[in-house]
């Protein structure tokens, strides 16, 4: 196998199904107050509840779907006491996980509440899902179908986020409980108390508080070598939010675009909707062939470069500072932006990482753009663009049309938190424990699956790039894997001819990688 073999990826697929359970009635007892009895017996509940292993819907949906059909019913009533989650998993012979998470589930949808030191119960206040109340919801049968111009296209299809199960092997996304959060609720609380509120409350600026981008321009500078400052810099939601942006504001249909030939398929997505013709260039093992890049150039008239060099996506290679050069020598001889993916930088675990395209000269053909995705949680909507101030003028310009402004409070929040360290410090933990959890997942894939997979451990980023041997399926893997309580992509956005996927491992402890990589050799039938 040659050293870049490891290139290779597989895909996750989208799993929608509907599933109909024909189960035996339960018999309960009937019980409304609290100290009430379990179900009639372990042998009835192992008799009556059915776990299929072979169904696509997972376990914990299953239980779920069981116990809500049987309150409907009226076999389970009111004030019922379930039993407990350690009990029901051993009598149905699945992780306790999984009857934990179907708990949870309908204690949301409030089918279930929980009294501390009694017990788990069947709540007296029901969900309406009365025939009556279904009809009313319905749409309308003669209402007229969308207009054809809305029938999206098929590469706008959303898949499923699954974010319910047990074990992971994500794309690369940061541990949750790693985040600062008595530090973050102090910092929100301090946003939205002080000062004049009819200020800190209304509108503000669509290019981000002024503060917050002072902030920003100075880590930047420290971190990664960018000599820049607030007017430089335009808040954005994330770097979807800033590509998105700037293509609006640069491609017009029928420009082309150079990606890598493996590249993060949003973006592939987004050059689309705007119109953009996507040409490929190859990568070898040292990430994206510049050489390639010349040959495009000189065959078509080049719009705009989307690239990510510190740790190429997917397969976090880390892109030589020669080539970097080369490629900005070819941008600036031939007029053409460059669009500098920076997803993961504070995340480098080897020598001192090679400085962004960004810090570089590129007579303000270049936009940088990063976010706190990956440092606090995707759910923290706070990211960067860093460009020319002409030209961040002009996408301040677009955001305030598109979406006014970002979110004041949350950004005040962030300044404090830079204020305080708050983030540096959270960063380098986080930084020291995803460096362990790397080094887990890299000896179980060894050890574990052995010769069925080739990989090199990254030196930075939340995922290792893996390749699978050629006679495994990892559609069907995936899909097994789903049933046992792991999630992990099939690699389907990267082609057929990969067979590779990335496996996160920022998200899991080392507890959970062990059982994750249990699952995954089992889902692989090793």
């Amino acid at each position: 196998m040659s050293k870049a073999d490891y290139l290779s990826p597989p895909i996750p697929t989208t799993i929608v199904v509907h599933s109909t359970f024909i189960v035996e009635r339960l018999v309960f007892r009937s019980c409304h107050q609290p100290q009430g009895n379990y179900f009639s017996g372990t042998n009835d509940m192992l008799k009556n509840l059915i776990i299929d292993r072979d169904a696509p819907l997972p376990h914990y949906r299953q239980l779920s779907d069981q116990i809500i059909d049987q309150i409907q019913q009226g076999y389970l009533l009111s004030g019922a006491r379930l039993p407990s989650t350690r009990q029901l998993s051993k009598q149905l012979g699945i992780h306790r996980k999984s009857v934990v998470h179907a708990y949870e589930a309908l204690a949301l949808q409030d089918w279930i509440y929980t009294a501390t030191g009694r017990g788990t119960f069947v709540s007296d206040d029901l969900p309406e899902t009365g025939a009556e109340q279904l009809l009313t919801s319905l749409p309308e049968t003669n209402a007229p179908s969308p207009p054809a111009e809305l029938h999206l296209p098929e590469y706008m299809t959303m898949a499923e986020s699954v974010t319910h199960l047990p074990y992971h092997l994500d794309d690369g996304l940061p541990d949750p409980r790693l985040i600062p959060f008595v530090e973050l609720e102090r910092a929100w609380k301090s946003a939205l108390r002080r000062g004049n509120q009819y200020h800190r409350l209304g509108y503000a600026s669509p290019q981000g508080i002024r503060p917050l981008r002072e902030a920003i321009a100075g880590y930047l500078s420290k971190t990664r070598g960018l000599m820049v400052t607030a007017d430089h810099i335009l808040l954005t939601r994330g770097v979807t939010h800033a590509f998105h942006l700037t293509l609006t504001a640069l491609l017009k249909p029928g420009d082309k675009v150079i990606v890598p030939e493996l590249n993060w398929a949003n973006g592939n997505n987004a050059i689309r909707f705007h119109g953009g013709e996507i040409l490929q260039a190859r990568i070898d093992e040292k990430g994206l062939d510049t050489e390639h890049v010349a040959e495009l150039m000189a065959t078509h008239k080049v719009r705009m470069i989307y690239l990510t060099p510190h740790h190429q996506y997917p397969t976090t290679l880390i892109m030589p500072a020669a080539r970097r050069i080369q490629l900005l020598e070819l941008a600036r001889a031939n007029g053409v932006y460059v669009f500098e993916d920076d997803y993961d930088f504070d995340f480098h675990y080897g020598n001192v990482p090679i400085m962004p395209l960004a810090s570089a000269r590129h007579d303000g053909l270049l936009l940088y753009a990063g976010s706190f995705t990956k440092a606090i949680s995707p759910a923290f909507r706070v990211g960067y663009m860093v460009g020319n101030p002409a030209l961040i003028d002009e996408l301040t310009k677009i955001r305030r049309i598109v979406d006014r402004q970002g979110d004041p409070t949350l950004e005040h929040a962030l300044l404090e938190l830079f204020r305080l360290d708050v983030l540096p410090r959270s960063l380098r933990r986080a930084k020291g424990v995803y460096q362990k959890r790397r080094d887990v997942l890299a000896r179980l894939l060894t050890k574990e699956l052995g010769a069925a997979t080739s990989f090199k451990v990254p030196d930075g980023g939340m995922a290792i790039w893996t390749r699978f041997r050629e006679d495994i399926d990892m559609e069907a893997a995936s899909k097994r894997a789903f049933n046992l309580g792991l999630s992990f992509s099939s690699g389907a956005p990267y082609g057929k001819k990969w067979n590779a996927t990335r496996l996160g491992f920022a998200s899991s402890t080392e507890t959970e990688l062990k059982e994750a990589v249990r699952i995954l050799k089992q889902s692989l039938q090793l």
